[in-house]
C-alpha cells in the first residue's frame, strides 16, 4: 500500500510538472486558449479521481477541437500527461475495486 502511495505521489507530481512547463511555455508565447483550458482544471485543488478527470478531459477537449494552437512541443507534452492522468485513473478505479472486494 505504502509503495502504492508513493508511486500515486510521484504520477501527481510529475502531472504538475508537465503542466507547469506547458502553463509557463502558454504565457511566454500569449497562447490564450489552450492556457485557458489549462487554468481551468489546474492547479489540482487535491489528487482525488474528480480532479484528475477534470484535469484529463479537459486536455482532451483541448488536443480534439484545438489542435491548430498547439505546436509539436505542446502535442507532446498533451500526449505524455494524458498518459499520465490515465495511468492514475486506472489505479484508481483498480484499488477501488480491491478495498470494495475486501
Amino acid at each position: 500500500m505504502i509503495s502504492e502511495w508513493g508511486d500515486r505521489k510521484a504520477r501527481v507530481q510529475d502531472v504538475n510538472s508537465i503542466c507547469m512547463r506547458l502553463f509557463d511555455t502558454w504565457c511566454e508565447s500569449r497562447n490564450l486558449t489552450p492556457l485557458a483550458y489549462l487554468m481551468h482544471c489546474w492547479p489540482l485543488p487535491d489528487s482525488r479521481a474528480g480532479a484528475i478527470r477534470r484535469l484529463q478531459e479537459s486536455m482532451k477537449d483541448l488536443r480534439r477541437n484545438h489542435a491548430d494552437k498547439l505546436d509539436l512541443y505542446a502535442l507532446r507534452a498533451l500526449g505524455e500527461l494524458v498518459r499520465s492522468l490515465d495511468e492514475l485513473i486506472d489505479r484508481a478505479e483498480i484499488s477501488a475495486r480491491h478495498s470494495f472486494a475486501t
